[in-house]
């Protein structure tokens, strides 16, 4: 019987390791709402229904991640829609209970590491930053913007040695209860990335108000985790939306330069 050389023997259990974690189903929730965001098996996005009938156990555990590390764990139950407001969304009972009022996490079931590497947060305060968004808003019709830079985050999405960064800007005349736009409101999300061709800026969310908008129910949108959700170590961008009436979040994937929404939840009145 022949035997295979000991470092190709390694290489063949790693290439199996690999595959048999990418076919394995792995499921990923919203904290502190419990609202399952989807799963990932076999090379193929699951939403929030279709990885809902998956867990159909109780006992499952979910490791949670902040966009700064490892926040814990927690234990989820059985999934269920939520049948009252959005029959499409599915969530589970979690143990410990969240707090309601605690910042957005992420929790993930899964055999591999979700957080591979980490990101790095930059200075929000700095002026060639602030140049491209006024300049991303006067395009958008805001002549004199405000500009508010609450998040950049600098990170190695896909591994290849250089560092993406994305910012989340916004402003808010009244953030505490937006029933309306006022004029010069705004809410960017957006990526940059060095490619063969220089610079790019791609948009994920773009909202702005050029004018005063009493009908308007804006949206804050900001980046919430960057995890690898789906075992190939490249690292997926979360966003979460959130209005006066409800909110969601999204998974983006990187392919290629640009940034692909792969999962979308939404829940609200």
């Amino acid at each position: 019987m022949k035997t295979l050389p000991l470092a190709l023997a390694l290489i063949v259990c790693a290439h199996t390791s690999r595959a048999q974690e990418k076919s394995a189903f792995a499921s990923f929730i919203e904290l502190p709402w419990r609202h399952v965001i989807g799963g990932h098996s076999a090379g193929k996005w699951h939403d929030s229904e279709a990885a809902g009938r998956l867990l159909g156990k109780p006992g499952i555990s979910y490791r949670v991640f902040s966009l700064k590390g490892p926040a814990g764990s927690v234990t989820a139950g059985k999934a269920a829609p939520e049948a009252d407001v959005c029959p499409d969304v599915w969530m589970q009972i979690i143990t410990p209970r969240p707090d309601p009022s605690a910042p957005v996490t992420l929790g993930v079931n899964a055999s591999w590491d979700p957080m591979p590497r980490a990101a790095v947060m930059a200075d929000t305060g700095d002026g060639a930053l602030a140049a491209v968004v006024r300049g991303m808003l006067v395009k958008r019709g805001i002549a004199i913007p405000e500009v508010k830079i609450h998040q950049r985050l600098q990170i190695d999405l896909d591994g290849d040695g250089r560092a993406e960064t994305l910012v989340a800007a916004r402003r808010f005349v009244n953030e505490v209860e937006l029933f309306s736009a006022a004029a010069g409101d705004y809410c960017l999300v957006f990526m940059e990335r060095e490619t063969a061709k220089g610079v790019t800026r791609q948009i994920l969310h773009g909202d702005a108000y050029p004018r005063a908008d009493p009908e308007a129910a804006p949206s804050i949108h900001e980046i919430t985790g960057l995890l690898d959700l789906d075992g190939d170590g490249r690292l997926e961008v979360i966003t979460h939306t959130g209005y006066y009436e409800g909110g969601g979040c999204q998974v983006w994937q990187l392919r290629g330069d640009e940034l692909v929404k792969v999962i979308e939840l939404d829940c609200g009145v």
